[in-house]
């Protein structure tokens, strides 16, 4: 992320850090079509399917290359440009309604561990350079040029930026107080997680922004995409409409982290004794019976599976005293898959793919079996080591965290008046 200077962030102090924003809401008659499923959660095979049986999914306008079938060789702006195609669909079938106004929203997620509320809002792009709005994780510029172009090419967002904000009770009484006061404007979901939103009574807007006054927020999910945010700006800083991003930001008590397990090419191509060799000169390997036996208890410990058989891996200690140093993310990217499998995640695309721990360990057993890759399952963080990693202005490998249940995509539009919606006013 780029740095704000000096004379820039008198300025972008007195932009208010959550806004209202006059978007657009999936008409209720369209939801189930339109609204996609969140992309971490699908293998490139399900998005696949997902694209080709719906052309009303969300996903179409925000597709990359492996969401498509025999897609190898599609650039940037022909994937752009099949994602305009998709929203210009989209709003030509009036899927989306206009709001007519600026208002915030509040979106719901009920599931099995509990609840959480967040704000879906604009915040400012300046915010990632002043220290108002922090980040934790690297990114890959592939993906991230991918999404600017799509910002400017499609013209449109709906994908929100996950983030939190440390919890006070003032924040929670008015999110209480405008839920029970009417019933949710939009729901859609399953028994296994249940979506709601409510459109923010205009009464209620400046006092709810307002609670956020003096508050740092957190990306929890979408670092990439706030990336393509601070690019897109940064490339086209006179457009107002780029100034800001949609985002929702969600109380840190109410979130849950999940791990992102690893999935690593030996670069070395080694056969399993030569590289379990290998990981055994720098550090413990105890093989164990089953994958219930190799989920990792707790921090410091690896699930690993190599050639078809899981065993348990002690990471060596951290290196420095920084937060970042010191989880479990950081600590196997630096003693074990660069050093050990020359699989710099950093720096070779492809050489450490990423697997969501809802998805299982059997799944990533049997990816790595049909990859031909090294499997390690890590034990997740907690959200306030998150944080102390983004106030110390540290940054975890991509991937490093995963937030579950996420907002979905397909709910809200926020049109940027260029692309496919050039002829639409930004909102």
């Amino acid at each position: 992320m780029t740095n704000a200077q000096p004379n820039d962030i008198d300025q972008a102090l007195s932009e208010p850090l959550v806004a209202p924003f006059a978007g657009w809401v999936v008409h209720p008659d369209w939801a189930e079509r339109v609204i996609s499923r969140a992309y971490d959660n699908l293998s490139p095979l399900q998005r696949q399917s997902l694209v080709a049986s719906n052309p009303y999914s969300y996903m179409n306008v925000t597709r990359s290359r492996e969401d498509l079938f025999d897609n190898a060789d599609l650039s940037h702006e022909d994937l752009v440009a099949q994602g305009a195609a998709a929203l210009t669909r989209l709003l030509n079938a009036n899927a989306f309604v206009p709001t007519g106004r600026p208002a915030l929203y509040l979106y719901r997620l009920t599931h099995k561990l509990g609840m959480q509320t967040g704000v879906v809002c604009t915040v400012p792009v300046q915010g990632f350079g002043d220290g108002r709005i922090r980040i934790h994780e690297n990114v890959h510029d592939e993906r991230a040029d991918l999404l600017t172009a799509h910002l400017q090419g499609v013209g449109a967002t709906s994908s929100p930026v996950a983030m939190a904000v440390r919890s006070t009770a003032e924040l929670y009484n008015q999110l209480f107080d405008i839920t029970a006061a009417a019933p949710a404007d939009l729901e859609f979901g399953s028994t296994a997680v249940r979506h709601q939103v409510w459109t923010v009574p205009h009464d209620y807007t400046e006092s709810l922004a307002a609670a956020f006054n003096n508050q740092v927020l957190y990306v929890t999910d979408g670092h990439h995409r706030s990336a393509a945010a601070v690019r897109a700006w940064a490339a086209e800083s006179t457009n107002p409409a780029l100034a800001r991003t949609l985002a929702v930001v969600f109380p840190d008590e109410q979130l849950q982290v999940q791990a992102f397990h690893r999935l690593a090419v030996d670069q070395h191509s080694r056969g399993t004794e030569d590289c379990l060799a290998a990981l055994d000169d720098v550090t413990e390997v105890t093989p164990v019976f089953s994958s219930r036996q190799a989920r990792p208890p707790q921090r410091g410990v690896v699930g690993l599976y190599l050639g078809g058989s899981w065993h348990q891996l002690e990471l060596p200690p951290a290196v420095g005293n920084g937060a970042v140093n010191g989880l479990d993310v950081e600590r196997l990217r630096r003693s074990i898959l660069s050093p050990v499998l020359g699989a710099d995640e950093l720096a070779q695309p492809g050489a450490v793919e990423y697997l969501p721990a809802s998805l299982g360990v059997d799944e990533l057993a049997r990816r790595c079996d049909a990859e031909n890759r090294v499997g390690f399952a890590l034990h997740p963080m907690t959200v306030r080591e998150l944080m102390a990693v983004a106030d110390e202005n540290g940054l975890m490998p991509p991937k490093s965290s995963f937030f579950a249940p996420k907002p979905r995509s397909g709910v809200f539009l926020r049109v940027l008046g260029r692309g496919a919606t050039s002829h639409l006013p930004a909102s």
